[in-house]
């Protein structure tokens, strides 16, 4: 699998040309993409094992909307079932990576436990009941460098999870890697691709910033879509399909190094 190491200007040009692929049909990106939050949405919120199962078939919306980004890409028809595709194809090994998920997220919380030891329980039971921010900072202050030391590690340990999960749905999805390959996959691009990757997160970051500011929280829908989309055109870049030509015939994603 070739994986393309690129420069810091492509930071930029994954989120214009994720904005380029929402435009080609602005309605549909943005109604399917807030069609799956909502639906994480409503699963998070039921009781018991809403969330176990929302983590679960998290990549499998994740495979579904990047099949809708692909249809953009090539100016295919656009359709409600393609949100749904990796239900149809592929979905066992989709929710095996949320099964990743979970227990990358268990391991870390306890090893940030483990590390924090008393000090840092005591900490976050008074993050539960204290009303005073002030009081907090300065009880992170005063707990002590275990406490420090273990949620560095937890901030570390989630940060290289995500990195291994971003792009592991869209190999499973398009180019039929397995599950455990998949996450390798992920986190090497990732890392061969920190220095775009930090300009495209700080450029969102400064979006959602910019967005926040418009009334009645709508400039935050475009956020969710533009990043989907943006992550798509970084996934193109970075994963080329099998057999693809460096002069790839898709006018929004130009996948030259």
């Amino acid at each position: 699998m070739e994986i393309r190491k690129l420069n810091a200007a492509r930071g930029w040009t994954w989120v214009k040309q994720g904005w380029q692929l929402i435009m080609h049909n602005p309605l549909l990106a943005i109604s399917l993409a807030l069609t799956g939050a909502l639906g994480m949405i409503l699963a998070f919120a039921i009781p018991v094992f809403g969330p176990l199962v929302a983590i679960l078939l998290m990549p499998v919306l994740m495979a579904g909307y990047m099949r809708v980004c692909r249809a953009l890409e090539e100016n295919e028809e656009i359709e409600l079932t393609h949100l749904f595709a990796g239900f149809r194809t592929h979905a066992a090994p989709l929710v095996s990576l949320g099964g990743f998920m979970l227990l990358g997220a268990l391991i870390s919380s306890m090893l940030v436990i483990l590390i924090g030891g008393d000090a840092l329980t005591t900490l976050l039971e008074n993050f539960k009941t204290a009303n005073d921010p002030q009081m907090l900072v300065d009880a992170m202050w005063t707990a002590g460098s275990g406490v420090a030391l273990g949620l560095m590690v937890g901030v570390a340990l989630m940060f290289a999870l995500m990195l291994a999960l971003q792009y592991a749905p869209m190999l499973v999805y398009f180019s039929d890697v397995p599950p455990v390959a998949a996450l390798r996959a992920s986190f090497a691009g990732s890392l061969r691709n920190i220095v775009p990757y930090t300009l495209y997160s700080l450029i969102m970051q400064i979006l959602a910033l910019v967005l926040g500011f418009i009334p009645f929280g709508l400039g935050l829908i475009v956020l969710l879509p533009l990043g989907l989309t943006s992550l798509y055109v970084s996934y193109r870049n970075i994963f080329p399909f099998p057999n693809e030509l460096a002069s790839s015939q898709s006018t929004v994603i130009d996948i030259e190094a």
